[in-house]
């Protein structure tokens, strides 16, 4: 057998990353309370905002790497805001559909069910349109809705993210979509979320070595303490091990757009992985901070919580490891090895999610 090393260059540029640093710092920190409006509104004065949308839409013309980027650096500072809702699934899904998608403002999407409901959708309610997917006959149609135009019902999250249900009750404009972009919509998302997950761990990790450099107990830093000290190194292990996992999605995403015969085994076991890596890394940071960190007053549930939601969105672990445990078997004795060297084609993934969030099968 013989494979070809790629070598993929998944490093923004540094002038542009200390941007994203600086704009997270100033929005984030436990004196600053959370406003998503101000942070869009600071995305957009820096062309930040619709960071991948084609110039000629007035978006930046950026790629993946630099959405990941502002992806990781938000979710790290703990930062709030529908920049991947706004710039990565709906505007897609607008431009596959031959639709405007030139609009400054806010937007999430759903797909709904066959009675038009579509439930725990994010940041529902807190965006200017929702655009609305659903399957037909011939395949799936979308509608670009202004929020007020639809009955959005809040629903309690563990986290600052927004959720809602939303329906359509009046009558909109559908227009057909190609099901290739609803399905690409689907794995999309599934990576967008294992990246949000990375960057929650990355700040998880700050926080845990902030708090264990500077608080004493017993006349010495925590940092000091054996066991403390394996909580932390198993949190930056788990955080490594899923951003390896995560890079291995993302180098497909740059040179193949998620489309390649790999790309959805690549997002499971992203996926997979992410998972795993943070039930460890969410209970060892808490541990870490003891008391304290489970208040209100303190910015940690800004890094967990919205983790801990993003994990169960777009398919939840059993979900997807089940993608990775079927295509084991399927591989047999001989194939298993290749799978895990190279990966293997998965088919029926995305179509499988919407399936269930349709309300045509068994959701997990």
């Amino acid at each position: 057998m013989t494979t070809t090393a790629i070598t993929i260059d998944l490093a923004v540029d540094r002038d542009l990353q200390d941007l994203m640093d600086d704009l997270v710092a100033g929005h984030s920190g436990p004196d600053i309370e959370p406003d998503p409006a101000a942070v869009w509104a600071t995305l957009g004065a820096v062309g930040l905002a619709r960071l991948t949308a084609p110039e000629e839409t007035g978006g930046s013309g950026a790629g993946w790497v630099e959405a990941a980027a502002l992806l990781r650096t938000t979710a790290a500072g703990g930062v709030a805001v529908p920049f991947a809702e706004t710039d990565l699934l709906a505007g897609p899904l607008r431009r596959a559909a031959g639709l405007d998608d030139s609009s400054s403002d806010t937007a999430t999407v759903a797909v709904l069910r066959a009675d038009g409901l579509a439930r725990r959708v994010p940041w529902a309610g807190a965006t200017g349109s929702v655009v609305c997917v659903r399957r037909v006959d011939a395949g799936y149609e979308l509608a670009d809705v202004p929020t007020d135009r639809l009955t959005v019902e809040a629903v309690e999250g563990i986290s600052e993210v927004p959720l809602g249900s939303v329906r359509v009750d009046g009558d909109v404009t559908w227009t057909p979509v190609d099901t290739r972009a609803v399905e690409d919509y689907v794995l999309r998302g599934a990576l967008i979320r294992a990246i949000q997950c990375v960057g929650a761990m990355e700040g998880m990790l700050a926080s845990a070595v902030a708090h264990t450099t500077d608080r004493a107990q017993f006349g010495r830093p925590l940092a000091r303490f054996q066991s403390v000290q394996n909580l932390v190194v198993d949190t930056a292990a788990e955080s490594v091990l899923a951003g390896a996992a995560v890079d291995t999605a993302l180098a497909d995403a740059v040179t193949d757009d998620l489309a390649g015969d790999f790309s959805a085994f690549r997002v499971a076991v992203a996926r997979s992985v992410v998972s795993q890596a943070l039930a460890v890394a969410v209970r060892n940071t808490h541990q870490v901070h003891g008391a304290i960190g489970t208040t209100h007053e303190h910015t940690l549930h800004r890094l967990t919580l919205p983790a801990l939601q993003w994990r169960s969105e777009f398919g939840s672990a059993a979900f997807w490891e089940r993608q990775l445990s079927r295509a084991a078997v399927d591989a047999g004795m001989d194939g298993t090895w290749p799978m895990i060297v190279e990966g293997t084609r998965i088919t029926g993934t995305a179509s499988a999610y919407l399936d269930a969030v349709s309300g045509r099968s068994r959701p997990d």
